[in-house]
């Protein structure tokens, strides 16, 4: 039997374009479409800058109003009157002891142990809202004097408040 021999094609390769020769710049083999990044932080140093001028700036803004709010004086005078509504704190600001008793209707708020001159400043501002009693003491007429002379004393005065109706 005779064979027939079909010329065919000899087996061919998929074709592949020819690689593109690389950059100048780059290095053979290496196909990065963009540079390397540079090394340096400048970016990140200059948000860095900004954001600690932001800060500065707010606390600049806002600092002064806050170290009024911080003022012991006045968070004992808030923390008697929210004791005289119905928030009372066991200890106040300078560490004594804050109480309430109320009787037919009113309260009565006392701090104990209470350095002289707080005694007085806050004394003085809630003697306007109501009636001071300072260490068991109730001046007819108070002064800033007599207060002065009634919260003074070792260990600290008892100022006591009763708003008024």
């Amino acid at each position: 039997m005779a064979r027939t021999i079909v010329p065919t094609m000899a087996h061919q390769p998929p074709h592949h374009p020819a690689p593109k020769p690389a950059p100048k710049h780059q290095a053979p083999g290496h196909h990065h479409p963009h540079p390397a990044p540079k090394s340096g932080h400048g970016g990140l140093i200059a948000v860095l800058v900004i954001a600690a001028a932001l800060l500065a700036a707010v606390v600049w803004y806002v600092m002064p109003a806050r170290v009024a709010r911080l003022d012991p004086v006045d968070q004992l005078l808030d923390q008697m009157q929210a004791a005289a509504d119905g928030t009372v704190a066991p200890v106040h600001v300078f560490g004594g002891a804050l109480t309430v008793t109320r009787a037919n209707g009113r309260s009565t708020v006392t701090a104990e142990a209470l350095p002289s001159k707080p005694c007085v400043q806050v004394g003085w501002r809630l003697s306007k809202e109501g009636t001071i009693i300072v260490n068991g003491v109730l001046s007819q007429r108070l002064s800033a004097a007599k207060l002065s002379e009634m919260c003074s004393g070792e260990g600290g005065a008892s100022l006591t408040w009763r708003p008024e109706e």
